[in-house]
């Protein structure tokens, strides 16, 4: 585990989801119970047009009481948090990593990679303790808690597979793509037959050029020919798609169930040569 980020010890400092849910938890849920009965006593307004000057005595008392025990224990609490530390020790990482994990319901890709930089096919996860922050995706989140992070995630993955995704378009241009980077190889090979199959990360790299749009990544070509691979448009003017199956340096694509295939190449076959 990368231990870059682990605070320095000291022994007052508290420390790990455990630690903050335990010492810094019970404050917080009395201030909330503080700030709800304070909530209450906004009526208070309403005795400029009623002048309940005995109901307006005991508002005011309680007011000043429920703001002094407020102030008080905010300050607590605050204390409390300016001596704490998301993982002081390398036991804090292991707990929020194992929390964060089966946090997940039924139904999502298994988490994978190790901390702090991890995946939910397709939505990716870096854990930035140092700086208070997790990056999903490319959008940055201040909630820290493992719980938390994970509802966040299953959000952004159910967002994703719920977007619309125009199978069709990106079939035609994987097909353009590839047609390119064939009549490429064949020049190279000067006349020798350089074979059909392209790699898939040869194609990735000439859509993200050719479509220029910013941090087209590899991850998110993974789950576009996921999708397709779902769709009813693997043929293409007579060819078929056929994504051919790789050991290395492939794509790897992760289906819910947790079930992976590592895809690494693109073959054209003419739709009555398929099997």
């Amino acid at each position: 585990m990368d231990n870059e980020f682990i605070a320095s010890a000291t022994e007052e400092t508290i420390h790990g989801v455990s630690g903050f849910e335990q010492q810094i938890g019970p404050g917080l849920k009395d201030l909330a119970k503080l700030a709800e009965k304070l909530g209450r006593l906004k009526k208070i307004g309403g005795q400029i047009t009623v002048m309940n000057l005995l109901d307006l005595r005991k508002q005011l008392e309680d007011v000043g009481r429920l703001s002094f025990e407020a102030q008080a224990l905010a300050e607590e609490v605050s204390g409390k948090l300016a001596r704490y530390a998301v993982a002081l020790e390398s036991t804090d990482q292991t707990e929020w990593w194992e929390r964060f994990r089966k946090a997940f319901h039924s139904g999502y890709p298994p988490v994978e990679g190790e901390f702090p930089t991890f995946q939910v096919f397709p939505v990716e996860v870096r854990v930035d303790f140092a700086n208070e922050l997790v990056m999903i995706n490319n959008r940055t989140v201040r909630a820290l808690h493992p719980e938390a992070v994970a509802a966040l995630v299953e959000k952004e993955w159910d967002r994703l597979n719920r977007e619309r995704f125009n199978a069709a378009s990106f079939a035609k241009a994987l097909v353009r793509a590839y047609d390119l980077l064939l009549l490429e190889l064949k020049d190279k090979a000067g006349g020798r037959d350089p074979g059909r199959a392209i790699p898939l990360r040869t194609l990735h790299q000439t859509l993200a050029l050719k479509s220029g749009v910013s941090g087209y990544s590899l991850n998110q070509f993974a789950f576009d020919v996921y999708r397709l691979r779902r769709s009813p448009h693997m043929v293409v003017d007579g060819r078929r798609l056929d994504f051919g199956t790789s050991r290395n340096r492939g794509i790897v694509i992760t289906h819910p169930g947790g079930r992976q295939e590592n895809l690494g190449s693109l073959e054209l076959i003419p739709e009555d040569q398929a099997l």
